[in-house]
């Protein structure tokens, strides 16, 4: 994330020490370590949210295609019924009765 080496980390160290003094650092630098520890657990909470939400939506694009699919069969079905059923009614239903002259 940083590219800090060991030399700019050392100098850090010494301007604080000169800075705070030797019997405030150590108290600062816990602080600074728990402000640390919450920003990352944060950054955990805030990645893992992401995840969840993205796969979520993810599922839900899913469902929705599907969802379209299964109404296109259903409308094709449903005209193919109604054909059939056409040709059944047209099938039993009885001749025309001839007109005599």
């Amino acid at each position: 994330m940083f590219d800090i080496g060991f030399g700019e980390l050392f100098l850090c160290f010494v301007v604080a020490l000169v800075v705070l003094g030797p019997e405030r650092l150590p108290k600062v630098a816990r602080t600074v370590g728990r402000w640390t520890g919450q920003a990352r657990g944060y950054m955990r909470n805030l990645s893992t949210e992401l995840e969840r939400e993205t796969h979520a939506a993810e599922i839900k694009k899913r469902l929705e295609e599907a969802n379209r699919a299964a109404r296109a069969e259903m409308a094709g079905f449903k005209a193919a019924a109604q054909g059939e059923t056409e040709q059944l009614k047209q099938a039993i239903a009885p001749p025309p009765a001839a007109k005599a002259d």
